[in-house]
């Protein structure tokens, strides 16, 4: 069965048309043998909602330009080409296929559906790898159905609260040939949780680009051009959160923390990084906290993960997670974290010795920790140089390319 998403707020519902289709497509099989010759590269088609800033976003984009192009042959297709980031590599992607979608349940989404079909057949492409949900859906559906191995990726514990994107999910679950996480944390929670086979989840850490990227800027730089910009004195301490401003993402308990701090420390600011529907809510619970002059919002940022290295200190304040890209590439630039223990963040964070965790949705403990945090300079220089040598170690971005090049190696065989 395929879901339906309505252009408006009805959300999603069943088509008739879409669930025969579905139907057949759950029973095709993929064929064994291929009539191409086996000394050619494999060929790959990358599928992705839109380019916009995010962790899901940043991670395909890097994978994309990192990939062997001597063993395999790559394309990139979109459900909308919208987003800066494709500007990164527009110039290695110049022709871009583009299957919008406005719901899964009227007639454009069966023509999206035999489009993309008719693509990995005509192009004889050998694996679908779609990078989030809707591409998910669709690309499993259109692969399964075109006789392509399908790679899904999950980089979430859950899309939301709403059953019917639990139940896409699990569609996607069934169809596709490998389900790709980016931390244990979400492999143990679909093992738990759905019935998915244990063989068809495979956990590949994200890569982080600082992790190779050479020197990085010091702190006291970015420190001294963040508090230019924000017109701030010098010695003023900032606290800083790189997230989409969404609830998943807590942004009402750093602000309800961010006030108890305020009353203890008058030197101390919060920035904001990323944009999204809770703006004008944050904004008006700031005014109400009375740190409204000491909060800034800063919005989309391509230089995020260099404005990380300018905070005193990193905050993540998410209900769940997968693996934060906004911590490892705190960690990485030598910042100090205080993160809410969820999902994937405990892989990351060693509590006490590598930064420190506090339970979600708990604005007193919040507070508690970054006072801590503060108040103790060598303490935390000592777990911020443990965390960067950390995921230098274990994060590089050459190490997940690899694994990913080698799950397509095994997924052919």
């Amino acid at each position: 069965m395929l879901l339906c998403l309505s252009g408006s707020a009805a959300g999603f519902q069943l088509s008739g048309r879409l669930r025969f289709m579905a139907v057949d497509v759950s029973r095709m099989r993929i064929e064994t043998a291929r009539d191409a010759s086996q000394t050619r590269r494999l060929r790959v088609l990358h599928f992705i909602n839109s380019f916009e800033i995010g962790g899901t976003e940043r991670q395909a984009v890097e994978l994309l330009r990192r990939l062997d192009r001597e063993r395999f042959e790559v394309r990139l297709a979109a459900i909308h080409w919208r987003g800066p980031l494709y500007e990164e590599i527009a110039d290695l992607y110049p022709d871009l296929p583009q299957f919008p979608l406005t719901s899964f349940y009227n007639r454009n989404a069966w023509s999206q559906f035999r489009r993309l079909s008719e693509l990995l057949r005509r192009e004889r492409i050998d694996i679908l790898h779609a990078h989030d949900f809707y591409s998910g859906l669709l690309g499993s559906a259109a692969g399964r159905a075109a006789g392509v191995r399908v790679i899904a990726a999950q980089r979430h514990l859950k899309l939301s609260d709403r059953r019917v994107h639990e139940w896409g999910t699990r569609l996607i679950h069934r169809l596709a040939h490998r389900v790709l996480v980016n931390s244990e944390a979400i492999r143990s929670h679909l093992l738990t949780t759905t019935n998915i086979a244990p063989e068809k989840i495979v956990v590949i850490y994200n890569g982080l680009r600082s992790a190779e990227a050479g020197p990085r800027s010091s702190h006291s730089v970015v420190h001294a051009e963040l508090c230019r910009e924000l017109n701030l004195p010098r010695e003023s301490r900032l606290i800083g959160m790189v997230a989409r401003l969404q609830p998943v993402k807590g942004h009402r308990y750093f602000i309800e923390a961010a006030a108890q701090v305020a009353r203890e420390l008058s030197d101390v600011h919060f920035v904001l990084v990323g944009d999204g529907p809770l703006r004008d809510e944050i904004v008006s619970q700031a005014v109400e906290a009375g740190i409204a002059e000491r909060l800034h919002l800063l919005g989309d940022r391509a230089d995020a993960a260099r404005l990380v290295a300018g905070f005193d200190l990193s905050v993540l304040t998410s209900l769940h997670e997968g693996l934060p890209n906004a911590v490892l590439e705190a960690m990485a630039a030598g910042t100090p974290v205080v993160a809410t223990r969820v999902g994937g963040t405990a892989e990351l964070i060693r509590d006490g010795v590598t930064g420190w965790l506090v339970p979600p949705a708990d604005p007193a403990a919040l507070a508690g920790r970054i006072m801590r945090a503060l108040q103790n300079e060598y303490e935390s220089a000592e777990f911020a140089a443990a965390a960067q040598q950390q995921v230098g170690e274990q994060f590089c971005m050459s190490r997940m390319v690899s694994s990913v090049e080698s799950l397509y190696d095994e997924l052919m065989q």
